[in-house]
């Protein structure tokens, strides 16, 4: 009787962060050999700064490149797993970048078993992309893939991106978005000043993706096709009413509705208030909303667990929100 109760308990419920980051050690001595020529980059005590024409791009601390430690402070706030994206530095990846950081990061899932989420990490133009992606997940055993909002200007319905996507669908797992280093504009809209580039733009970026994403007809396209969006999805959960263009061109009023299930968005960074977070699970599904932290770039990796806590939510969303979506996002291979 105890061994089949025993059987039927639920599984522990884990602490998981999709938004996490992490780039090789090798990378982050030496990031000069990847950025572009018009770029620079500052070497600081616990950073390096890469800035073109004063703006600043990225800025990775120092334990970015230290996992050990980074454990150590997800053991203090109570995270059991952390899916890692290299997050900007993906904007100056190449394939053979690419492959460094997928091999080092199956070496850091079998030296941590259980704590890390490994993400695909390639250039999605390149012409080898769809090899070293199935190569990281059939053959690494890796969870989902990274990706940021546009390579080089060119966003996420271009048609370019449909032989990345196949593949993506091919191997069933999903793709978590960071935001790009700056936003595609043809000219600065005053990003320039004041870190908007990065505070502002950034959202806007992926807001701007998601409902071209729909609206252009390529999540129809791709039916398998599921996304993580960062920061709550830049501003998408608030404005999806706004951006409806059932107004003008007499589309359905819930046209966005129908992509839902498949679209899902992060907590990070942890600055959000307990009204908002309510608002995100309402606005977006209860099962679409995971939490995120943006550690180590924002150092608040128990505030990330702490507004969920305090969200206005009940504790079975809480539980979903924490670690469940998650955990049923990445088990579906």
């Amino acid at each position: 009787m105890i061994l089949l109760q025993r059987n039927i308990m639920p599984k522990k419920s884990l602490v998981i962060d999709v938004h996490h980051h992490w780039i090789p050690d090798e990378h982050y001595r030496r990031p000069e050999l990847h950025v572009h020529q018009d770029e620079e980059v500052i070497h600081e005590a616990d950073r390096f700064r890469i800035r073109r024409a004063g703006v600043q791009l990225f800025s990775p601390p120092r334990m970015t490149a230290r996992m050990d430690e980074q454990l150590k402070v997800m053991d203090r706030a109570g995270v059991d797993q952390a899916a890692l994206h290299v997050g900007v530095w993906l904007d100056w990846v190449d394939i053979k970048a690419a492959r460094l950081i997928n091999d080092r990061l199956a070496e850091l899932d079998s030296k941590y078993p259980g704590r890390i989420i490994p993400l695909a990490h390639v250039p999605p133009l390149d012409h080898e992309a769809a090899r070293e992606l199935k190569r990281a997940i059939l053959d690494l055993g890796f969870k989902g893939v990274a990706m940021n909002t546009h390579i080089d200007g060119i966003l996420m319905d271009s048609e370019q991106l449909h032989p990345f996507y196949k593949a993506v669908c091919d191997l069933d797992v999903p793709i978590l978005v960071h935001p790009a280093s700056e936003l595609p504009l043809a000219h600065p809209h005053g990003m320039e000043e004041f870190n908007l580039t990065r505070n502002l733009g950034r959202a806007m970026d992926t807001t701007i993706n998601i409902a071209r994403l729909m609206l252009s007809g390529t999540m129809d396209r791709f039916p398998q096709l599921r996304f993580v969006f960062s920061h709550m999805g830049g501003a998408f959960f608030a404005l999806k009413n706004r951006i409806n263009p059932a107004f003008w061109d007499k589309r359905d009023k819930r046209f966005f509705d129908k992509y839902k299930k498949r679209i899902f968005v992060d907590t990070a960074p942890p600055f959000w208030s307990p009204e908002e977070i309510g608002f995100a699970v309402k606005t977006m599904g209860e099962s679409q909303v995971l939490m995120g932290s943006d550690f180590p770039t924002i150092d608040q990796l128990k505030n990330a667990v702490t507004i969920i806590q305090k969200a206005r939510a009940t504790a079975q969303v809480k539980k979903k929100v924490m670690g469940d979506n998650a955990r049923k996002l990445f088990g579906r291979r």
